[in-house]
């Protein structure tokens, strides 16, 4: 499947009355298609980059400084009886 986005300054909408991300998308090899691709009012382009997936943070690391308090917290705060 090639990656197409809409040509430059065209909106496109697939086959199916949904628009076509701007950004592009993965399209399936149809008529429908093929005739866009040849009328220009799509273009083949790069897909986006994947981001990895964030990673969790080692369970030994503290806190960052913003997220530390200044007192640990005893529970005999305001209210406490």
């Amino acid at each position: 499947m090639p990656f197409l986005k809409p040509g430059e300054g065209r909106t496109m909408f697939q086959q199916d009355g949904q628009p076509w991300p701007a950004e592009g998308m993965d399209a399936p090899d149809t008529l429908f298609v093929r005739r866009r691709l040849r009328d220009l009012d799509l273009v083949e382009a790069e897909p986006p980059a994947e981001e990895p997936p964030p990673s969790d943070p080692p369970a030994s690391d503290p806190l960052p400084t913003e997220l530390q308090t200044e007192e640990p917290a005893t529970g005999k705060g305001k209210g406490a009886k």
